[in-house]
């Protein structure tokens, strides 16, 4: 690529083509006339629309922008030279056609020196149009010239794919990470969930889906190990399982090896019975044809839902046992899940669009030999690790202890990417109030809520009291009412009849009464006697008869009542109704109550729980650097610290989530399932928060990669507009001869050769000051640990037999023995060991500090010195140039445009330093753990033989052979440990130094190609004229397209949210009705 692009700028000029133009006429001399340069513009757009026809149609958009800029060219030149008379009869002169107008990159460059993160985006985005603009009408070139252009723009435009950065997301079987991962994609159900053995047996690694056709909106790939690699598993499992031609007592239980190893074995072989395996050979099993079909293979899947996508995926993950009850006769199907090196998948979540990928790892100490390389592998790459552990784990002092283990945070400081562990505490809901309000209510928070429920109780008992009671006196008024009512129709009744004549008498109760009418339950109504008839003389003889007017006094006497016992009766609806609603308010605050008191204990234990694992991580790393400091007695200072650890404390990402509430929040749970209280928002959960942290982390590594795409864009359009202007800036300047010419271009090349030495001669030294820093803080720091851990080996070796009560591990015969046959690395049992880190570990806790110190401090902060360095002998080289006497007094317009190249220049050395600096990082993880693989090397000789031995007493055998080894070689375990990684780092030092002197010789092409172009003003022909104009026409735009970017509001969120600012920043999920997303209580402290 590099050597290809200098070309452009680097190939002599074409000597034919300049003796074909050398002399001029004297209309070149002086100008043309006005036709010559309408035809010559004529001529030009013809061209160009010959060449634009010639496009394939899938091009319209960019030739419609090619027309548009040739059009645009070709009426600039044409009006350019043109004199016009105005409306007055006076000429007005455009200027000179041959002094073109200014081509400012400006815009562009305070692009590509920003952070903004959407405007890079917007920015690449811009560039890569610009770029299919410009190489439209060179496409179909055959000049050199031009051929070598195409080649620097489709090798720039290679440069802006997106980076993975890899997330590993660890923790043991059962700790949610499935559910965790589902709900961070915001999937109901994309990753199985099962938590049996398929789900902590698997590698999946979960990536954003770049296809943008809805029927693959949701991917995946399921990778088989290769045969070899399963047939060397069943040897593994056969060894296990089978002991002197008979299965291992230990065959059923479930934590055994034995145990393990019959599981699978079942499970890709279901038919074969106990004494089937027994006899079978694993060398022929393993050419089965169930197993052929599929090992090795890749199988895709591609589905517009994500339903269907988990159906198709749990054929090949799911790990239930079928078909082996005792007496089943149905036939029994094969599970892929032991023979599955990785399963990939690809979804449009928002928290992958932009480059993390996360990777769900069982763990390094898988018992599948194939599995566990690719996990080691995805380690050594992760550029951060999510470590998930259920919260009431998490919550148990020394919970960082635990959930990241002595072996773990040494990992962790050898790679120097401690920093970059973030921990997730999940199942936050699984919560009991009353242990909560003992260990978390010191302020009386959850207390004074459940006093309020109390009260409340209370209150709605008192209410419902009083309502019966209202109740009853509105059935009073009822009955009271209703015999108003009656009496009313009686003397409405005797009304009547004294109206017709008749003589009435006032109704009364006699002795003996007739057609009494009483309500037949509650208490009495007013009793109403219907009056006798006129015709009786006898019942109304002492009786007044009454007058027209004393019945219309008591029909307005009861009507009143009848008014006022109405309004009473409504009065008292009312009161009931408003109670009732009172009461419903009550029952409603009450019911929130219980919710909020589970809401206030979750937050409660958050904290705390927060809090405690930074702590503990803090004085985990503490506890590993003080280990180093102790082991040399007479230097230890307890008082000088390696780091702030309160820092490390306080900067180390914690949070606690409730996957099951997001999902249910989010509408994606079934109503047969039980609801969980304590989430009213989204955030609540803290899975939102959890996905923007995500997305954020691989910003840092997109923006450098972004900004390092529009710095060679800029400097390649700078080298464009040399291109096409050089010849016509330098019209007023003197014409430098040919003979000058020749001699310049000599004198350029001999410099440029020069430079390329003396920087090769830097780099050499640079090298050399980075050897130096690695002997100085590895290498001289290796002796003392060869002999520290020589002193420990013994010890170390007799542990792993060691009963427990005595301080040993206790490992057993079985164990011991399986471990020797995987060559000393850990088995599935929870009891088993890997004795090769056990007997590294004491040598890397005496080389830690220094290894970290080296590749994370001391060399990245040489490098960064480096760059000043390059730079200044760039600068001198360009001064020296640009000072030649014959370019300031011939090229002097050309040498200020390409002053703007130094800073571009200047940026690409300070990426190459980055990405040199990234290179040693990513490099050197993967030395740090090749003293691994030499150790297993150096004890390959005892584990072979302890795997082989057998009969009585082979258990003391076998512990005697080990110890024998280690005695006699102790010292040369390490050495050579020590020399092959000292071997790995010199090769990458070395290829550093040779990438690092590639990338400056390619910039000094550049600058000499550059040069080359100013000093040679040979003329073009034709068609190069033709692209020169159109390109000149699209560069003229580009400032004003990168103004639009740069009008773009700024909308990437400060990292440093609350819980507030996130919510209200954040893009909106498809939640149910009744979710809302923004949390407006006070109190809560979430991390990010």
């Amino acid at each position: 690529m590099r050597d290809g692009n200098a070309n452009v700028h680097g190939q002599q000029p074409d000597t034919g083509r300049r003796d074909d133009n050398i002399q001029k006429t004297p209309e070149q001399t002086s100008g043309r006339t006005s036709e010559a340069t309408r035809a010559d513009s004529a001529l030009q757009s013809i061209q160009m629309k010959v060449k634009i026809e010639q496009q394939p149609e899938g091009s319209g958009i960019l030739q419609n922008n090619l027309s548009a800029s040739a059009m645009a060219v070709a009426e600039n030149t044409t009006g350019s030279s043109v004199k016009t008379e105005g409306d007055d009869g006076t000429q007005s002169t455009f200027h000179n056609p041959h002094e073109p107008k200014k081509i400012t990159l400006d815009q562009l460059r305070k692009v590509a020196d920003s952070t903004d993160l959407a405007k890079l985006e917007s920015g690449v985005e811009t560039a890569r149009t610009i770029l299919d603009t410009i190489r439209l009408p060179m496409a179909d070139s055959k000049q050199r010239e031009q051929l070598e252009w195409l080649k620097a723009i489709d090798q720039l435009k290679t440069k802006s794919k997106r980076t993975r950065t890899v997330i590993a997301v660890c923790g043991s079987t059962g700790a949610g990470k499935s559910s965790l991962i589902n709900a961070v994609l915001d999937e109901a159900k994309i990753m199985p969930v099962n938590g049996y053995r398929a789900c902590s047996a698997t590698i999946a690694e979960i990536s954003y889906n770049e296809s943008e056709n809805p029927e693959e909106k949701y991917r995946a790939e399921v990778e088989f190990i290769s045969p070899e690699d399963w047939a060397s598993e069943l040897q593994l499992l056969w060894g296990d399982l089978v002991d002197d031609n008979q299965l291992s007592s230990a065959y059923l239980d479930a934590n055994a090896e034995a145990g393990i190893a019959y599981a699978k074995i079942k499970a890709v072989y279901p038919d074969l019975t106990r004494e089937m395996i027994v006899k079978s050979k694993p060398e022929e099993l393993a050419k089965w044809g169930c197993v052929t079909d599929v090992a090795g293979k890749i199988l895709k899947f591609a589905y517009s839902n994500a339903g269907d996508l988990y159906s198709a995926l749990q054929k090949y993950l799911d790990s239930k046992e079928k078909g082996t009850k005792v007496g089943s006769t149905k036939p029994q199907d094969m599970a892929f899940w032991p023979l599955i090196k990785v399963v990939r998948v690809y979804c449009k979540a928002d928290c992958l669009s932009s480059g993390a990928v996360l990777v769900d790892l069982p763990g390094i100490h898988d018992a599948n030999a194939a599995r566990s390389a690719v996990a080691s592998r995805y380690m050594a790459e992760c550029s951060a690790i999510f470590v998930a552990a259920p919260i009431r784990r998490a919550a148990d002092d020394k919970a960082a202890h635990d959930l990241m283990g002595r072996g773990s945070r040494l990992q962790l400081k050898l790679d120097g990417i401690y920093s970059n562990v973030t921990f997730i505490c999940t199942m936050t809901d699984a919560i009991e109030l009353s242990e909560s309000i003992e260990a978390f209510d010191e302020d009386g928070q959850i207390q004074a809520i459940l006093s309020r429920g109390d009260e409340l109780d209370k209150a709605i008992r008192e209410k419902n009291d009083t309502l019966k009671q209202l109740e009853q006196q509105i059935e009073e008024i009822n009955l009271l009412y209703e015999a108003i009512e009656k009496e009313l129709i009686i003397w409405r009744g005797l009304e009547k009849k004294k109206k017709k004549g008749h003589q009435v008498y006032p109704p009364q109760v006699p002795a003996k009464r007739k057609r009494l009418t009483t309500p037949a339950k509650g208490r009495p109504r007013r009793q109403v006697v219907e009056p006798e008839s006129d015709s009786d003389p006898d019942a109304n003889s002492a009786q007044t008869p009454l007058t027209i007017e004393a019945i219309a006094s008591k029909l307005t006497e009861i009507e009143a009542q009848s008014q006022a016992n109405a309004d009473k009766f409504s009065e008292m609806e009312k009161r009931c109704g408003d109670l009732k609603d009172f009461i419903t308010t009550l029952q409603n605050e009450k019911e929130g109550i219980a919710g909020e008191s589970i809401r206030c204990c979750i937050q409660k234990r958050n904290e705390r729980v927060r809090q405690a694992i930074r702590v503990d991580f803090a004085a985990g790393i503490r506890e590993i650097d003080e280990e180093d400091a102790q082991a040399d007695e007479e230097t230890f200072d307890p008082s000088i610290t390696k780091r702030d650890y309160e820092e490390v404390a306080e900067s180390l990402p914690v949070f606690c989530i409730s996957s099951v509430g997001y999902q249910q929040l989010s509408g994606r749970r079934s109503n047969r399932e039980n609801r969980v209280q304590g989430f009213r928002y989204l955030l609540d959960t803290e899975i939102p928060l959890v996905q923007d942290h995500l997305k954020k982390l691989p910003e840092n590594g997109r923006i450098l990669a972004l900004k390092a795409f529009l710095n060679d864009f800029y400097r390649l359009l700078n080298s464009l507009t040399i291109w096409v202007t050089s010849s016509a800036l330098e019209l007023k300047a003197t014409e430098m001869s040919e003979q000058d010419q020749g001699y310049e271009m000599k004198h350029l090349h001999a410099a440029a050769q020069n430079l390329k030495n003396n920087l090769s001669m830097l780099i050499l030294n640079q090298k050399q000051e980075i050897c130096n820093i690695q002997h100085s803080l590895f290498n001289s720091k290796s002796t003392g640990a060869i002999t520290h851990a020589s002193k420990k080996i013994e010890g170390i070796v007799e542990n792993w037999s060691l009963r427990k009560a005595d301080g040993g591990h206790g490992l057993t015969f079985s164990t011991y023995k399986a471990v020797c046959r995987r060559g000393g690395s850990k088995t599935k049992s929870e009891k088993s060991r890997n004795f090769n880190e056990d007997i590294l570990e004491p040598y890397l806790l005496k080389i830690a500090t220094g290894w970290e110190q080296a590749f994370c401090v001391a060399i990245p902060a040489s490098l960064d010195k480096f760059v000043a360095t390059l730079m200044d002998t760039l600068k001198e080289f360009h001064n020296m140039m640009s000072s030649r006497p014959e370019l300031e007094k011939c090229k002097l317009a050309s040498l200020n445009i390409l002053r703007h190249q130094i800073k571009s220049h200047e940026t690409s050395i300070r990426d190459m330093i980055g990405t040199i600096k990234a290179s040693i990082q990513a490099e050197q993880r993967q030395a740090n753990r090749a003293f691994l693989p030499e150790i297993k090397k150096e004890m390959a000789k005892p584990y072979s033989q302890c795997k082989e031995e057998k009969g009585k007493g082979c258990f003391l055998r076998m512990k005697e052979c080990m110890m024998k080894h280690v005695s006699k070689n102790k010292s040369s375990i390490y050495r050579k440990a020590s020399q092959h990684v000292t071997k790995d780092l010199e090769r990458l030092f070395e290829s550093n130094r040779k990438e690092m002197e590639e990338t400056v010789h390619y910039i000094v092409d550049v600058l000499e190609g550059d040069f080359r172009t100013i000093i040679s003003s040979s003329e073009m022909i034709e068609a190069s004229a033709v692209a020169r104009d159109h390109i000149r026409g699209v560069l003229y735009e580009v400032d004003s397209q990168f103004e639009k970017v740069l009008c773009m509001e700024h909308s990437v969120a400060d990292p440093a949210h609350t819980s507030q600012d996130v919510s209200q920043d954040m893009p909106a999920v498809a939640v149910a009705s009744d979710a809302p997303q923004i949390d407006t209580s006070e109190g809560m402290v979430v991390d990010s």
